[in-house]
């Protein structure tokens, strides 16, 4: 019976491989281009950009402590454009 299990656990991972793997990956892009965006709109008035008044930018302060090492590290990594040439459409 364990090997009926395991061959199944195998298939399934196989198949959300072909199947998922991709809308997952794309998602997770989608997903932190609106936590940039976000990131961008709360603390623009910091960067010199007057969007949002300091009230609101402070009253989400504390949502967005654990995420910013990441979002600065994204934003400040060198790009090529060819990294983005496969989301030109």
């Amino acid at each position: 019976m364990s090997r009926v299990r395991r061959a199944l656990r195998v298939v399934k991972e196989i198949l959300w491989g072909l199947f998922m793997y991709d809308l997952y990956t794309e998602t997770m892009k989608m997903r932190l281009r609106y936590n940039d965006a976000v990131n961008l709109l709360v603390f623009s008035e910091q960067l010199g950009i007057p969007l949002m008044n300091s009230y609101v930018s402070m009253r989400l302060l504390p949502y967005f402590v654990g995420e910013l090492e990441g979002w600065k590290r994204r934003e400040m990594r060198e790009r090529d454009f060819l990294e983005e040439a496969p989301d030109i459409h």
